[in-house]
């Protein structure tokens, strides 16, 4: 972590700490879903707001929300995080073969709201027709049944065709659209805004403005430590900060360059006595599910099974997605040796490696321990050098020269050098020796440090879908149109879209906020028949 975001966290940390005693800053979260009724094999789709509780505003204080899935008996059965740009974001949760039928609650929030125990909670119904679902099995949560608002007066549309929906007159706003069929079985979506302000009269967790925030304590010292942190993955992120009288400490990390299942290796210098702790991503309970329940009737679960069959056949016309991945790509400095192993005579261990192929790399040891050595290109003037030693990373994480030469060489896809002086703040390292495994995710032993789990990242995405009409390929989608974030100018909004081969009631929903922070909830219904009848 350079010196710019161990400023930025100081400069957070006195800004809210003047805040908090004049302004009960909070922020809400709204999620629009493109549908409540999901069954395996299908996307969640979700579209977030963050907005002000005062000003009902977008805000663009938190970059990332923490989303969740949560179990009848209040478990989390799901957990995702995504990128947020000025308070907008959007992701995706699939829902694969081994959910059981039953009703979850999609809940999101920012780690700023949890200081106030606040968070978003939708119902979503999943269902799984391969799983044991039968007529007159019973459903908690208490989904509605049957269609709703009359239909008589909306629009009337053939299969298969081009189509446009005038969506009213709608302010300056920021929105997203979803189109989909009516189901016999589904959730009405929450209203928009959450009025309740709750009291706050202090803070622990501070708000993820620009980065991540990893945060945490060192227990069992009476002293500032020195932390030093790194995250696995190709891309190097290392950072280094002290902790404070209280022995708490603050970390910034870029989600956009962290792998899935993230780890953040936390090395405390000279003292492996300590103990240290991690304040949790997520909220750690929540509530059980309200006892009311619902029975499906056989209507309900013939329409499930077909369309679980059309998805199938869906599928089977669907193309796969070419996902080009360049496992030679260099995420560190360009001055990097690259030594793809496969490219030489593999030596019978890492030492004789190090040894034989590195330029400029040197190996000794001395009492039983190996010390390695890296020669430079250049040598800053006036810099205290005589202490100081390579940096060398397995897979992203700090290890020692003992560990990482018991390592057999089999395991290692590649080895970049960088024969550089690196700076981490107020550290220096004497070049950079950075060990690629084949698994990229090798277990890191190392007597002071600690490893956490960061949960997975969705990076922040605009990209919806819209189904493309094709007259050779059958079209059995329910989901017509989605647009997770959608910036209108202001004035009629018109959507144009393609029906598919489906007949029945359909729904378009427009959720949003608009630039004076009104809530924006508009929903159009029409039908798919085929017209010859």
């Amino acid at each position: 972590m350079g010196l710019g975001r161990f400023l930025l966290i100081g400069l957070i940390i006195l800004q809210f700490k003047a805040q908090a005693q004049t302004v009960n800053f909070q922020e809400e979260v709204y999620i629009s879903v493109d549908k409540t009724n999901v069954i395996v094999g299908e996307l969640l789709n979700f579209s977030a707001f963050v907005y002000s509780n005062t000003s009902k505003k977008l805000s663009k204080l938190s970059s990332i929300l923490y989303i969740e899935l949560i179990d009848e008996v209040g478990t989390s059965v799901h957990q995702t995080k995504i990128g947020l740009r000025n308070g907008r974001g959007s992701g995706s949760i699939y829902i694969d073969s081994e959910w059981l039928s039953s009703t979850y609650r999609l809940v999101a929030y920012t780690r700023w709201m949890q200081n106030y125990n606040s968070y978003f909670e939708q119902k979503i119904l999943i269902l799984n027709p391969y799983n044991n679902l039968i007529q007159h099995q019973k459903i908690l949560g208490n989904p509605m049944l049957g269609s709703v608002e009359s239909t008589v007066d909306a629009n009337r549309y053939d299969i298969q065709q081009q189509a446009s929906l005038s969506l009213g007159i709608i302010q300056p706003s920021s929105i997203s659209i979803s189109i989909s069929k009516m189901s016999n079985l589904y959730y009405s979506n929450v209203n928009l805004m959450n009025d309740s302000i709750k009291t706050m009269k202090s803070f622990k967790i501070l708000p993820e403005y620009k980065y991540g925030l990893v945060q945490g304590n060192v227990n069992n010292t009476d002293s500032q430590l020195r932390i030093n942190s790194a995250i696995n993955g190709s891309n190097m992120q290392i950072s280094t900060t002290i902790t404070d009288s209280a022995g708490n400490f603050w970390i910034n990390y870029n989600p956009d360059l962290s792998p899935n299942d993230a780890e953040i290796q936390i090395e405390l210098e000279n003292d492996s006595l300590a103990q240290i702790s991690i304040v949790n991503e997520f909220y750690k309970r929540y509530s059980t599910l309200d006892t009311v329940q619902v029975t499906l009737d056989s209507i309900t679960i013939s329409e499930l099974i077909l369309r679980s069959v059309n998805n199938q056949i869906q599928m089977a016309y669907q193309k796969p997605l070419d996902v080009l991945v360049d496992t030679r790509s260099i995420f560190t400095l360009p001055s990097a040796e690259v030594y793809y192993l496969d490219d030489y005579k593999r030596f019978p261990s890492l030492r004789d490696t190090f040894i034989e192929l590195l330029n400029n790399v040197g190996v000794s040891k001395s009492d039983e321990k190996y010390r390695i050595n890296i020669r430079c290109n250049s040598e800053p003037s006036g810099l205290n050098k005589s202490d100081a030693v390579p940096l060398i990373l397995l897979d992203g994480l700090k290890i020692t020269p003992q560990y990482i030469l018991n390592i057999s060489p089999n395991s290692i896809m590649k080895i970049e050098v960088i024969p550089e002086y690196y700076f981490v703040n107020d550290i220096v390292y004497k070049g950079i020796i950075s060990v690629h495994s084949f698994k990229g995710n090798m277990s890191v032993e190392n007597s002071n440090s600690h490893t956490f789990p960061i949960a997975n990242y969705q990076p922040y995405n605009e990209a919806g879908y819209q189904l493309r009409s094709a007259s050779r390929i059958p079209q059995y989608q329910t989901d017509l149109f989605w647009d997770p974030i959608y910036s209108h100018n202001g004035g009629e909004l018109l959507v144009n879209f393609s029906t598919s081969m489906i007949e029945g009631t359909y729904k378009a929903c427009v959720k949003g906020l608009s630039e004076d922070g009104i809530p924006i909830n508009v929903t159009k219904y029409f039908q798919v028949i085929l017209s010859s009848r």
